[in-house]
């Protein structure tokens, strides 16, 4: 028997078909054929890079068990959904002594590293996984892409042009940028649109500004999110049905149901989706709407699993991101308040107050070891943290001329990026 079923539980033939059809989309089809005709495998019309997917999954799974070895754990989970990263938040610590040995949280002491301007509200952002790229994107129709290992400290004095951090800005939509998001392998941004459009940019390409594929919808887009295998993208539309895109075929599945679908019309008054996430294996989907409910899906099969009616009061809600270990699910909502659930019993376990929410873009994230809660406040233009565990609020900072419209946190260091009404795109980082 071959070690390829004994070793990994994947059949021998599963594992070759992977194969050819990554080298046939790597433009090696007389290898594939050769391939196939050595090892008997019947040849296949597809070509994806399934396999280099499963590759950079199973790469970023080894990498957070190894960080969870590094801090002392055991890298065991008592949850489905994937592995736990090392450092995440978890509120069910089964000692005392766990507990104590968790430090209290601190706000760093934020300070802009980088700043760059759009030529309108800068409206949306995101980092690739591996914490190497951002992309921001504009009511302007203009995407920029950053990369990190040009922004420097500014202690570090001036940055030649060569080194300046935008290397490409990326150009293709009508209508202004609502969200964007870098599929898991690092090679293509997403972007979505008022236009009613999705984007796909190639960003492995020498040249070119414009996408190489796009999807559609008769709605404006309000936010994407990759499945982690990048073969699904989640869409938060102004309808009221959860889109799920085959990412190859640009084909449109909707999650709806009579009892599942968030109710309203998708008008301006009705219950246009706000906001969508994934969980860490894609397991389980979140979208937030405009009719005040957090509604979570099952990734697999399309059905409801769990409502979080009038998650907000009754108030529009306009973020939803779940923890890495997938426990809980973070929300905020138009009552000005971001609250974390317990996915398994829909239980509240948290509620963060102190920052006013305004707009249906509002937004509140996790830091990126998961010990802070953070969200723009509307009245002082700044960020607002709290510590994660105790909902403590801790303080301000990072403060724009004008309202904050997103918060990226990288999701390897303490940095985060911000965008504005007031057209920047600001890069802070803690002192060092």
């Amino acid at each position: 028997m071959h070690s390829a079923d004994t070793d990994t539980g994947v059949q021998r033939e599963e594992l070759l078909r992977l194969i050819l059809c990554q080298l046939t989309e790597y433009g090696y089809g007389n290898l594939s054929q050769a391939v196939a005709t050595h090892t008997k495998v019947p040849m296949t019309t597809d070509s994806n890079s399934r396999l280099a997917e499963l590759v950079a999954l199973g790469l970023r799974s080894e990498q957070r068990q190894a960080q969870v070895h590094a801090q002392g754990g055991d890298g065991a989970s008592d949850n489905e959904d994937g592995p736990v990263a090392g450092g995440g938040i978890d509120l069910n610590r089964s000692t005392q002594a766990q507990a104590q040995a968790q430090p209290p949280a601190v706000m760093p002491r934020y300070n802009v590293w980088y700043t760059t301007k759009h030529k309108g509200t800068a409206s949306a952002a995101a980092f690739s996984l591996d914490g190497r790229y951002i992309a921001t994107g504009s009511e302007d129709t203009s995407l920029k892409l950053i990369e990190v290992d040009r922004v420097r400290n500014p202690s570090a004095g001036v940055v030649r042009r060569e080194d300046k951090p935008v290397i490409r800005t990326l150009y293709h939509h009508d209508a202004g940028i609502t969200g964007v998001a870098f599929h898991p392998n690092g090679l293509v941004l997403a972007s979505c649109s008022a236009d009613h459009s999705v984007r796909l940019f190639d960003l492995s390409a020498a040249y070119g500004k414009h996408s190489f594929q796009s999807m559609h919808d008769n709605y404006a887009f309000r936010a994407i999110a990759f499945h982690p295998s990048g073969e699904y993208l989640a869409a938060a539309t102004d309808a009221s049905e959860l889109r799920i895109f085959n990412v190859r075929s640009a084909k449109a599945y909707l999650l709806r149901g009579d009892a599942d679908a968030h109710s309203g019309s998708g008008s301006s008054s009705g219950a246009g989706l706000t906001n969508v996430a994934y969980s860490a294996s894609g397991a389980l989907i979140s979208s937030a709407s405009r009719d005040g409910c957090v509604r979570l899906w099952d990734g697999r099969s399309g059905t409801c699993v769990r409502t979080l009616a009038q998650a907000h009061g009754g108030q529009p809600v306009t973020a939803t991101v779940f923890s890495r270990n997938t426990k809980y699910v973070l929300t905020a909502g138009l009552d000005s308040a971001v609250r974390l659930w317990d996915v398994a019993s829909g239980r509240l376990v948290n509620t963060y107050e102190g920052a006013a929410m305004d707009g249906l873009s509002a937004q509140a994230v996790f830091s990126h070891d998961e010990t802070l809660v953070m969200a723009p406040d509307a009245r002082s233009n700044s960020i607002v943290c709290w510590d994660a565990a105790s909902a403590k609020l801790l303080g301000r900072g990072a403060e724009h001329k004008d309202r904050i419209t997103c918060i990226a946190p990288s999701p390897t260091s303490s940095a985060f990026m911000s965008c504005s009404v007031d057209h920047s795109v600001r890069y802070w980082s803690p002192d060092c």
